[in-house]
């Protein structure tokens, strides 16, 4: 169910015992090839699709179409919020649910940049929001173990505008993906302890604009991205998220058993 497609009294009908969905995006440059929308679009798609697995039980919260992307501002297209704000908007939009006798949230985010800022908003929303069950899911560590055997290119193959999200927007808007202008880019550090990547986090950071490792916006290999990776990412993907729910609220409307709902129109 999308909330914002729903009457006041639906909304009033609903279990207070479901959970609700805010998919955390943004709009930031993905390359010569992709949308600045792409972060947006997966977050969303992910969203439709987890709420079709779980019958079309859970709520999906309108969600805020900015994330933080400063570091992406060397390339044009970026929009970007300030960590204050992008906390403001989401604490403000949890505790509208909460007042209204909602109180389990999933945040599922598809921005690696939102993922300290996510966990700040699920940690101050767990302290200042009586009752609240906040949890945090980034797609591509939630999935990590199961979405490695899907990688084919050597390190760094999976990172930003990459094999993995190229191959997401071909599967969900390949009319937005400009494949002949795709590029495999990005600058590995020479440091051990900072090399990672989107399934693995390095095991020390260091912050910098993305302009000063990539002179394309690209970090990965984005020419083997297919259609079919696509679509074999969203199922693992939507699976986990599935059983994550299912663990975290068993007694939820929709995630006890059954294979769900199908997408409208069979989209992929």
């Amino acid at each position: 169910m999308r909330w914002a497609d729903l009457s006041s009294r639906r909304l009033a009908e609903v279990s207070r015992q479901t959970p609700c969905i805010l998919a955390l995006g943004a709009i930031e440059q993905h390359g010569p090839h992709l949308p600045v929308d792409t972060d947006r679009l997966i977050a969303d798609a992910l969203a439709n699709r987890l709420d079709a697995a779980c019958d079309g039980d859970l709520l999906i919260l309108p969600a805020p179409p900015f994330g933080c992307s400063d570091h992406h501002m060397g390339f044009a297209g970026t929009l970007s919020l300030a960590h204050e704000t992008f906390l403001a908007v989401a604490m403000e939009v949890l505790g509208s649910a909460t007042r209204h006798g909602f109180r389990r949230f999933l945040l599922l985010n598809a921005h690696g940049e939102n993922q300290a800022i996510g966990g700040v908003i699920a940690e101050r929303a767990g302290r200042d929001l009586e009752g609240i069950d906040v949890v945090l899911a980034t797609w591509f560590r939630l999935a990590a173990d199961r979405l490695r055997p899907l990688v084919e290119g050597g390190p760094p193959a999976v990172g930003h505008a990459c094999e993995f999200e190229t191959s997401l927007v071909l599967a969900l808007r390949p009319d937005l993906v400009d494949m002949p202008a795709a590029v495999d880019d990005g600058e590995e550090s020479g440091s051990r302890y900072l090399r990672g990547d989107m399934l693995s986090g390095p095991l020390a950071s260091r912050p910098r604009p993305f302009d000063r490792f990539t002179s394309s916006g690209v970090f990965g290999k984005a020419t083997l991205a297919t259609p079919a990776k696509g679509r074999a990412i969203l199922k693992i993907v939507v699976d986990c998220l599935r059983e994550l729910v299912a663990d975290c609220w068993p007694d939820a409307p929709g995630v006890a058993g059954g294979e769900g709902q199908p997408l409208p129109g069979g989209t992929p």
